[in-house]
């Protein structure tokens, strides 16, 4: 008697890790299909698979290094590109105003988010990242700033510091989930303006 029931739970062990197999297996070759032709999956089940398993969005090339020669405030600096000195719109991040034509725009948290981009970017090389439009209706070019390391984005770094919100940018939307994500962590956190009430 104990040994048939022995034999039956190791049957119902084996038939239970043969399930489990069978759906991981059945997971990975799912996501390899959505992966590779998600076209053939109608959009909920795209969107279902990229909640339960989000991926890191595909970085694009990185141009430079470039010296950055001025920070106008904390969202917009000038780089040299060559010989040519050129204004620089950060992308997905809206910091506080602090050299708006408009001075009742302007802030005092302005000039502390512009302070605190400035210790960190002036006369120093960044790189830039463009997404599909490389230029506002002003001329300024439109990019992500990585760090000389090519690993830290400065965008990411703003938004987790509380030094800016996010700011979704069509059709530069590369990074918004992330940059949305770290918004929410800033706030959670009370970090920079968030703690002052600032931000709300």
């Amino acid at each position: 008697m104990s040994q048939q029931k022995g034999k039956s739970q190791k049957s119902r062990r084996r038939g239970r890790t043969t399930l489990l197999r069978l759906l991981v297996l059945l997971l990975v070759l799912l996501g390899a299909a959505l992966s590779l032709r998600p076209e053939l999956f109608p959009e909920p089940v795209q969107a279902f698979w990229q909640r339960l398993f989000p991926t890191a969005p595909q970085r694009g090339e990185l141009e430079g290094p470039y010296t950055v020669v001025y920070v106008y405030d904390g969202d917009t600096v000038c780089v040299r590109i060559g010989e040519e000195e050129c204004r620089v719109r950060m992308i997905g991040v809206d910091a506080p105003e602090s050299v708006h034509w408009d001075e009742s725009k302007n802030t005092p948290e302005g000039e502390i988010a512009s302070r605190w981009l400035r210790e960190r970017l002036s006369s120093r090389s960044v790189y830039l990242e463009f997404d599909e439009q490389r230029e506002d209706r002003y001329g300024r070019l439109l990019a992500y700033i990585w760090l000389s390391d090519g690993q830290t984005l400065v965008e990411d770094e703003m938004l987790r510091s509380g030094m800016a919100q996010a700011l979704s940018m069509a059709p530069n939307d590369r990074y918004t989930e992330q940059f949305e994500k770290l918004e929410r962590e800033a706030k959670k956190a009370s970090a920079g303006f968030w703690g002052t009430g600032f931000f709300r």
